[in-house]
């Protein structure tokens, strides 16, 4: 089709602004001179938009509950949620910036040397609780049924068609065993949760490997993951002979030999750069690797009739000769190649696919796309003689919007000319693919979109056939997994508990924990639901949200760039859209906006504060606009953007602003003026920034990247900066949280988890015990302690923030294995508390109940020898915050009770002093203490030292430590209490 000239500049814009970035970012993947992937011209095509491109959606109608963002000239915005581009630009320049690229093992190391809780290696140690989406009632749920996050791969068991394998973007690997109906996460022990490709040994069902990396621009992967038991436990196998991180389009298994193991790696890290990476061989079960071709590697398949023969899409080869992207072949199990189908494209070629058939072994269809010339052209092309000669079929049939981006051919394997080409539909050809029918209906042939019609969430990425039954299809996409039992006639999806939702902001109401919102990539902006649930209310990529604090049932949330809405009655009631790009002063395309743009309240008044280039506010709920500093450039200029706001609470007067490249300033009058803090800041994108609710000159501000402090703090509105990171690993820091009931307790939230400090930031220790190694993107709190974050692979995690309990005593002091004792304090939390014995090997008491806030009971456990394990100490630990440990032989610091004294104490010695007397509360103390003892010897000689109680306490309730001499010995003979 046609672009209207205005929608045509717009799309050239902001491809051409993308391409400047990508030149940049990845130098050396354009190859040599002679081997270049010039991605500039494509974006030169004219109608159906390439490669990560502006989704084509004709006129989308603006109704609730799926608002659309409207442009000054009326026309509506073409899909900006799936410029998958600048989606992409916007996750990897925060963390590459200034340096272009990341350190090869920047995420891994940060990792294995992450400072650790002292508590945090234990199992039951739950800090964290996953709330969902887990699914979401999508958008459009008559259409695509319940919604999750993005699915990358797909694979079913050979032996075992119950077990299905999905690969996510960001979220790991997860498992069902009952066929899709319900799916658990089984690598979360993983670092990396990035999912590039799954499969089964043929041979071997137990057997299954996992190539990591996220092909579609989030993180790189660690190399391959292996299991041994179909699925359920996975281990990282492949050493440094494959490199890692990288992105593993796909990866395939000998069928006659599970030890040989094949990875088409589309790119990795070397040194300091990115490059293209090629096909890799292993012969060992994945541990060594051995490259044979070099270049950008897309697809690999085997040739089902002779598994020596394999087939490799190149999008470009880097191999000497100035070879020509296309399809090669090797006839010899990977071990050389040769070209058996060069791509037509003078440039700019984005994708080869490839799809064979156990139907006809003959039979080869590649569907691929590059520049002709001006012209961008998409293609099926087939072969039915092994590759001797090709017949173009052309595209006409097909919608290849974003080729690239949503791009994958498959054919069935009993019906040689039924073919699946996957595209921002699922398509579907009965004739040897000269024609296609669209079988999930999301789009037209011209663009329009139409998701009233569809019956899968658009935009896929993955596509398998049940084993031995290729009526029944499995489709991954954006918005999850479906299944199709009658060739894809009808599909059903199987979200119901898929918990993958890429949040990208997070808020929780003040006073109602059953109401937060959060923005997300391709699934909108989502509402938790009264019971738990969460429904999509706002659809495409959702940004920011911002509770109004003066009308909670009134929220604001952005879409990209400069589109902002606001709903009132909690969001189930769409008032309208309130900015958009023109609204700041932006044109539709190629607007100074970050693609997620910053948008705040100050949590006092109902003034909303957004970001571009500079400062915009409004006072009266987003019906107008103003700049207070004019056109004031509060960044570095050129293609510098504002990336955080912070506003303070007790003093509106008071902002804070940083930019993506590093530019901190601070208005201490509205916004009217402003004034450059950056000195004392590294030069890295800032991506938080807090002001303490009660002092507007303290503030902490986080920042993105690597190799440098990742969290500061300002005590004089930024003037100067102190570095708190501490021994904070060297990860991105996106988000940070003062506890809002202990202002010295922190919390950030990082690439790999939360970590805590408990000392305003002096030091920390991973505090991520419940949630996987996951990106985690914002926090949200009330003031009662009650904290959500949202994660970009994950969902949404609470906890409850508590404040240190206090133990102010036990009793009784005849603590032996499966003793009961009760324990009496402050802010003990049912479901949250455990109790430990001992002074250095702490050992978790055999049970624990919390009575109430003040009283628990625990059972001692036995200890390894089966003796007694109340030696010294006892720990009460709530949500991961700890009581001060009690010495129990000598409680001199707790108030001193006449009546219950002795029940503080574990005596661990001879009682001496004076006033010492035979009363008959004396001796049932004194036998209390001997049943415990090991000899008569010992019986005897506590029988006859009795204390008194009240020559113990002093007037004043303090213990009268002259009257009492507790000897340290840990032991009556050869008895351990």
């Amino acid at each position: 089709m046609v672009l209207p000239n205005s929608m045509f500049r717009r799309q050239v814009a902001v491809f051409l602004l993308i391409c400047c970035w990508l030149t940049i970012t990845f130098p050396v993947l354009a190859g040599p001179a002679s081997q270049r992937h010039p991605r500039g011209k494509r974006h030169q095509r004219p109608a159906a938009p390439r490669r990560h491109s502006i989704k084509q959606s004709g006129t989308r109608p603006v109704t609730p509950p799926t608002p659309v963002p409207q442009f000054e000239n009326g026309e509506t915005a073409r899909e900006f949620e799936e410029n998958a581009e600048a989606r992409q630009h916007w996750f990897w320049f925060e963390r590459t910036y200034p340096f272009q690229t990341l350190d090869v093992a920047a995420r891994r190391r940060a990792w294995e040397q992450r400072p650790l809780d002292r508590f945090s290696t234990r199992a039951n140690q739950g800090e964290w609780t996953a709330i969902g989406p887990s699914p979401t009632n999508s958008a459009f749920p008559g259409n695509w049924g319940v919604t999750s996050g993005r699915i990358n791969t797909i694979a079913v068991s050979p032996a075992n068609s119950q077990i299905i394998l999905v690969g996510s973007a960001t979220g790991g690997i997860w498992r069902s065993t009952n066929g899709g109906t319900s799916f658990s996460p089984v690598s979360d022990n993983q670092v990396d949760l990035a999912v590039g490709s799954i499969t089964f040994a043929p041979g071997n069902s137990s057997t299954v490997y996992a190539g990591m990396g996220d092909t579609q621009g989030g993180y790189l992967g660690s190399g391959v993951l292996k299991s041994t038991d179909a699925g359920q436990t996975w281990t990282r196998i492949s050493n440094a002979t494959l490199p890692a991180p990288g992105r593993i389009s796909k990866i395939e298994v000998d069928p006659a030999n599970a030890n040989r193991v094949y990875v088409a790696q589309y790119s990795s890290l070397n040194g300091s750069s990115q490059i293209s990476s090629g096909f890799w061989l292993s012969t060992d079960g994945g541990v060594n690797w051995t490259r044979t071709w070099r270049g950008l590697a897309r697809d690999l398949v085997i040739n089902p009739a002779n598994s020596q023969t394999l087939y490799l899409g190149m999008s470009r080869v880097d191999e000497p000769g100035s070879l020509p992207a296309g399809l090669y072949r090797s006839t010899d199990g990977g071990t050389t190649w040769a070209i058996l189908y060069t791509v037509p494209h003078t440039s700019g070629t984005s994708d080869v696919r490839v799809a064979v058939t156990p139907a006809d072994s003959q039979r080869i269809y590649v569907y691929t796309g590059g520049n002709i010339g001006s012209t961008f052209d998409v293609r099926v092309e087939v072969s039915t003689n092994a590759g001797a000669g090709w017949t173009n079929l052309g595209s006409a049939t097909l919608d290849t919007g974003q080729f690239g981006y949503n791009t994958y051919i498959y054919a069935d394997p009993t019906n040689a000319d039924t073919v699946y080409v996957g595209t921002r539909d699922v398509f579907k050809s009965t004739n040897a693919g000269n024609t296609f029918t669209n079988l999930t209906k999301n789009f037209t042939l011209a663009g329009g979109y139409t998701p009233t019609s569809s019956n899968t969430h658009p935009d896929q990425h993955a596509f398998t056939f049940a084993p031995g039954n290729s009526s029944t299809l499995y489709v991954g996409n954006d918005g999850g997994i479906s299944r199709s039992t009658n060739g894809g006639t009808n599909f059903t999806s199987l979200n119901s508990n898929l918990g993958l939702t890429l949040f990208v902001s997070y808020a929780l109401h003040p006073t109602d924990a059953a109401i937060s919102y959060g923005g997300t990539q391709d699934n909108g902006t989502q509402r938790r639901l009264a019971g738990g649930g969460w429904s999509e209310f706002s659809s495409g990529d959702g940004g920011r949200c911002v509770i109004n604090p003066a009308q909670p049932s009134m929220i604001f949330t952005t879409y990209v760039y400069g589109t902002v809405y606001r709903w009132l009655n909690n969001g189930t009631t769409y008032n309208g859209q309130i900015a958009s790009n023109s609204t700041f002063g932006e044109p539709s395309s190629g607007a100074r906006i970050a693609f997620y743009p910053p948008l705040t309240g100050n949590f006092s008044t109902n003034t909303l504060y957004f970001g571009t280039w500079r400062l915009f506010a409004s006072t009266d709920n987003g019906s107008t606009w103003a700049a207070p500093a004019g056109t004031f450039d509060q960044t570095k200029g050129g293609s510098d953007v504002l990336s955080a706001l912070g506003v303070s609470k007790s003093n509106p007067q008071y902002i804070y602003s940083g930019s993506s490249q590093g530019r901190a300033m601070v208005s201490t009058n509205g916004g009217a003026s402003w004034t450059d803090i950056t000195t004392g800041l590294p030069n890295r994108t800032i991506k938080s920034i807090t002001v303490d609710p009660l002092t507007p000159t303290t503030a902490w501000l986080t920042v993105s990247g690597y190799g440098s402090g990742h969290i500061f703090r300002t005590t004089n509105a930024g003037a100067n900066w102190t570095d708190i990171s501490g021994n904070l690993p060297n990860i991105p820091v996106s988000a940070f949280l003062p506890d809002p009931v202990t202002p010295s307790t922190l919390y950030a939230g990082t690439d790999i988890g939360v970590f805590r400090s408990l000392d305003s930031g002096t030091t920390w220790a991973s505090f991520s015990n419940g949630m996987p190694p996951v990106v985690v993107t914002a926090f949200s709190a009330q003031a009662n302690g009650l904290i959500h974050v949202g994660t970009y692979g994950r969902g949404a995690f609470e906890t409850q923030a508590v404040v240190a309990p206090t133990i102010t005593r036990f009793a009784p002091i005849a603590s032996f294995p499966g003793k009961t004792i009760t324990i009496t304090g402050t802010n003990f939390v049912a479901g949250s508390t455990q109790v430990f014995f001992g002074g250095t090997n702490l050992v978790p008491a055999a049970s624990v109940n919390v009575v109430n806030a003040t009283t628990l009971t625990a059972v001692v456990p036995a200890s390894g020898t089966g003796t007694a394990n109340v030696n010294g100490y006892l720990t009460v630990r709530v949500n991961g915050t700890d009581a001060t440990t009690q010495n129990l032989g000598d409680n001199s610091t707790l108030p001193c009770d006449p009546n219950a004294i002795f029940s503080q104490f574990v005596l661990l010695g001879d009682i001496t002093g004076d006033g010492l007397s035979t009363q008959a509360n004396d001796v049932a103390l004194a036998r209390a203490f001997t049943q415990f003892q090991a000899t008569p010897s010992v019986r005897q000689r506590l029988a006859a030292d009795v204390v008194p109680l009240n020559g113990i306490c002093r007037g004043d309730g303090a213990i009268n430590t002259t009257d009492i001499t507790f000897l340290r010995a840990v032991s009556f003979g050869q008895t351990t209490f």
